[in-house]
């Protein structure tokens, strides 16, 4: 196994081990495992179960600007978040953790494409209102495939209700993303 192998062995199995939980309830041995690894080259090249997971939400996100968004030039449509709910999946089990040390700062490269495109459609528009229209989006575009038929059902809709509620959230989407100039793509 090479050396790029093994790291990318590790990265997309911390992937698929995010699908099912938050980082914080997966162990670095459960990790090697499933990435097919020693537990010890966790620590060689990430130094510990947790930059491993970080690295792969790096790669994740990376991953969506480059092929879901066009390399930042349209935004996610609401298609992509039924047809990858595994990233989504992703995302809400990293953004779930509460502990300072999951959620330092670090550049996020889906919400930079979101705030540069939006400069461009939205040139002359308040950088703070287009901060307010990226998160407004991850809430709907996040929940969505993760929460939606339960949130659904919860208030006693069933099945056959979920496309209207799916014709709630794209008029919402289109509603935000055209108050900054860029018209949804479906």
């Amino acid at each position: 196994m090479s050396e790029t192998s093994a790291r990318q062995d590790i990265i997309e199995a911390a992937l698929r081990l995010l699908e099912d939980r938050p980082p914080s309830a997966i162990s670095g041995r459960e990790l090697a495992e499933e990435a097919g690894v020693s537990y010890g080259l966790i620590h060689y090249y990430f130094n510990g179960k947790q930059n491993a997971f970080l690295a792969a939400r790096d790669f994740l996100n990376q991953w969506v600007v480059d092929s879901v968004m066009q390399g930042g030039s349209q935004s996610v449509s609401l298609s992509d978040t039924s047809d990858r709910r595994s990233f989504w999946a992703v995302a809400g089990h990293m953004a779930l953790e509460t502990s300072k040390e999951w959620n330092e700062e670090r550049d996020l490269p889906v919400v930079e494409a979101y705030l540069n495109l939006f400069a461009q459609t939205d040139p002359s528009g308040d950088r703070v209102q287009h901060a307010v229209v990226v998160a407004s989006l991850y809430a709907l575009l996040l929940g969505r495939p993760i929460f939606g038929s339960h949130n659904a059902h919860s208030v006693g809709l069933t099945d056959e209700d979920l496309p209207k509620v799916d014709q709630r959230i794209r008029s919402l989407v289109s509603a935000l993303e055209g108050s900054v100039g860029l018209e949804q793509q479906t």
